[in-house]
């Protein structure tokens, strides 16, 4: 299939995925100068017959409507969807940088750390991000009232972490999310990426939960602080058997000059007990704000940007 507009917009240039079922293609709108750089990021669901692809239409509908509905600094905007030739698509804003995985090494395989104000820097904007999607609310009209969606995201990883060259972080990527918009039969229970799912999820089925999401969050900081993969191992059958076998009882000694209040978010929120993780992301907001290396967080953001400058024009590019 060979689209060259959707809407309003002309589609530009296509950017690599592993994905047989999603596009992704830079947009640039048609009132905007050719000799500016696009602006937009296309997603684009290909049509395609069976059941399977009806539940990936029933997912890529959920997150355009949770895209559209949120109004976040951390989360990317939606401008317009449609359906154009079989095709479903979702139109955004495009982060001009690299996710947080390529960042960390991981897309090479030679992981490395971030400084600990950097760690705290991202993870408070994560933080935020995510305390604004636990705790949305969207208006009911048979009960005239605002109500909770309870929306929970189920994957986050560093690779759908954006970084832009501005120092900016962005949740991102709802396509397998949960909330009350979506109906149980179209809701992939396992959605999520191994390496970061908590432990009950994976060994006692527990559904998704606030806690769980909070668990993710800890492996991310766990990576940027340390250096290293958490869990990934040669499979996923080790990747779990990792999680399980996870002790996180003393982790300052594992990670080499940390606080005692950072070592505080990764020990509780990595324990295998979702009931010993913290209440809600507000709390870890509230202790990365406390932190000794909050101080020197926000001064962070412009060398973050400098980093993902410098990792973003490394790339090839058709990567970019």
């Amino acid at each position: 299939m060979e689209l060259r507009s959707l809407g309003t917009f002309r589609l530009v240039q296509p950017l690599p995925t592993s994905s047989t079922s999603y596009r992704m293609v830079l947009a640039r709108h048609q009132d905007d100068p050719e000799d500016q750089p696009p602006a937009y990021l296309v997603k684009i669901l290909l049509p395609s017959p069976g059941e399977e692809h009806a539940l990936l239409r029933a997912s890529f509908d959920h997150e355009i409507e949770l895209l559209k509905a949120f109004n976040h600094p951390s989360i990317p905007s939606a401008h317009a969807e449609g359906e154009q030739d079989g095709a479903r698509y979702v139109i955004m804003d495009y982060i001009d940088g690299v996710d947080l995985a390529s960042l960390l090494g991981h897309d090479r395989g030679e992981p490395r750390g971030l400084s600990k104000e950097m760690a705290v820097y991202i993870m408070g904007q994560l933080a935020d991000a995510l305390h604004y999607v636990h705790t949305f609310e969207a208006f009911d009209e048979a009960k005239g009232d605002l109500v909770s969606l309870d929306v929970l995201h189920r994957d986050i990883a560093p690779s759908n972490i954006l970084l832009s060259r501005s120092g900016n972080v962005l949740l991102a990527d709802f396509n397998t999310a949960r909330s009350r918009l979506l109906a149980p039969e179209h809701d992939t229970v396992h959605a999520g990426t191994k390496a970061y799912m908590a432990p009950e999820r994976i060994v006692a089925a527990s559904p998704a939960s606030q806690q769980s999401d909070l668990f993710s969050m800890a492996v991310v900081l766990w990576e940027i602080l340390k250096g290293e993969r958490c869990f990934k191992a040669e499979d996923d059958l080790r990747t779990i058997d990792a999680i399980v076998r996870f002790d996180i009882s003393h982790p300052t000694k594992r990670v080499s000059g940390l606080s005692a209040k950072l070592g505080e978010i990764v020990r509780k929120n990595l324990d295998r007990d979702p009931g010993r993780r913290y209440s809600g992301a507000y709390q870890m907001l509230q202790r990365l704000a406390q932190a000794p290396e909050a101080a020197a967080a926000e001064r962070s953001r412009a060398e973050l940007g400098d980093l993902v400058a410098e990792a973003a024009d490394a790339l090839p590019l058709g990567r970019r």
